[in-house]
């Protein structure tokens, strides 16, 4: 008698309670679930905007790079241009 129950009706209202119970947590799982694949969704974007800006800063970095070059050659490059204007000036005094 023990593995029959004594109220089949009983049982089917405990079975039909679990299994409203188990429906109820499905559907919050399955709303928790859109919830990440949209969170999902947001964080890609977000890397793809991520990934473009970061090579919009390489790119900017590149020639703040080579303009930074030019500023440092400065010194150099008025050094020469006191030489040459030196010779010039020189030159035009032995013509003259």
């Amino acid at each position: 008698m023990g593995l029959i129950p004594a109220n089949p009706a009983q049982v089917l209202n405990r079975a039909d309670k679990v299994l409203n119970t188990v429906d109820g947590t499905l559907e919050r799982v399955d709303g928790t679930l859109s919830d990440v694949s949209t969170t999902l969704t947001t964080v890609e974007k977000t890397l793809t905007e991520t990934k473009t800006t970061l090579g919009e800063v390489r790119d900017l970095l590149t020639s703040l790079q080579s303009q930074l070059a030019l500023l440092e050659d400065l010194p150099r490059l008025a050094a020469q241009l006191d030489e040459v204007h030196s010779a010039v000036v020189k030159g035009a005094g032995k013509k003259a």
